[in-house]
């Protein structure tokens, strides 16, 4: 007995020696996933905070190479082919570095390596986009360096990075056009499928482009009977209205506020009303 407890006691030490005390990191990690038109885009970086310091030419100096946050350098990675203001950076994961300058932010797309945190230099076959902005002043600070997407839509985002005062906006543009239009052309080309022709018509509707096929894409997606729903309406209302069809548009905006008040749906009311007002009265 007594050598059993002497074991015990032993073990319990031992996990006692090797137990650490979790506290909280100083830059705690960030993870971020968003999808940008056809683009899956995913960061990872750390979030250092201003604590009263000066950020810009001083914790962050000026014309020297920052890791664009802290701890491990900041990844990001992209699931098909984008433009950074203008430069193509093809699919892939890369680090992203920084370089502040007085009045503005280079930010460079690197070949991801083993590197942990800052670099003294570039290595410039690695260099896959060097790209600039200019440092905006903010009219409040922002305790906690912040990478953001904005302005988010078919056609691209904004990548923002700020901290402090200062915010430096990069501008993404995930391709989603001529990519659109090419797998509409190749599905349209073998057999489509009700539901093919509605979305393809949307997006032609959305970009403001080939209306007319957008027209005729929406009327084949849903047939005209009394059977339609009223968001089916609206669609058809709103392609034909901007393919200035106004016509056709103004009865199926009527139409569908008809079918929307039987849907008792408050949502579905006030969105038809709007439509419904503005080409009938």
């Amino acid at each position: 007995m007594k050598k059993i407890i002497s074991l015990l006691f032993t073990f319990l030490l031992f996990q006692f020696s090797y137990s650490q005390l979790q506290s909280p990191v100083a830059s705690p990690r960030a993870k971020i996933s968003q999808k940008v038109g056809l683009v899956n885009i995913s960061l990872d970086y750390s979030r250092p905070s201003k604590k009263g310091r000066e950020i810009f030419g001083n914790i962050v100096p000026f014309n020297q190479i920052w890791r664009t946050g802290a701890n491990q350098a900041t990844t990001i990675s992209f699931s098909d082919d984008v433009k950074i203001n203008n430069q193509l950076v093809k699919a892939g994961e890369y680090h992203i570095y920084s370089v502040p300058r007085e009045n503005s932010l280079d930010l460079v797309v690197y070949d991801k390596t083993d590197a942990w945190g800052s670099l003294s230099q570039f290595d410039e076959s690695l260099i896959k986009a060097r790209v600039r902005s200019d440092f905006y002043d903010l009219p409040f600070s922002i305790e906690t360096f912040t990478i953001s997407f904005g302005d988010i839509s078919n056609a691209g985002a904004s990548l923002n990075l700020s901290w402090d005062n200062k915010i430096a906006i990069f501008v993404i543009d995930v391709l989603t056009k001529d990519k659109m239009i090419k797998d509409i052309e190749t599905i349209m080309t073998g057999n489509p499928t009700k539901n093919d022709y509605r979305k393809a018509a949307m997006y032609y509707y959305e970009e403001n482009i080939y209306l007319d096929k957008a027209v005729k894409w929406i009327d084949i997606a849903f047939d005209d009977s009394d059977e339609l729903k009223y968001w089916q309406l609206n669609y058809k209302a709103l392609i034909n209205e901007k393919a200035g069809k106004f016509k056709k548009a103004k009865k199926y905006a009527k139409l569908g506020y008809q079918v929307a008040l039987k849907s008792n749906s408050t949502d579905a009311i006030n969105t038809l009303k709007i439509v419904n007002d503005r080409l009938n009265n």
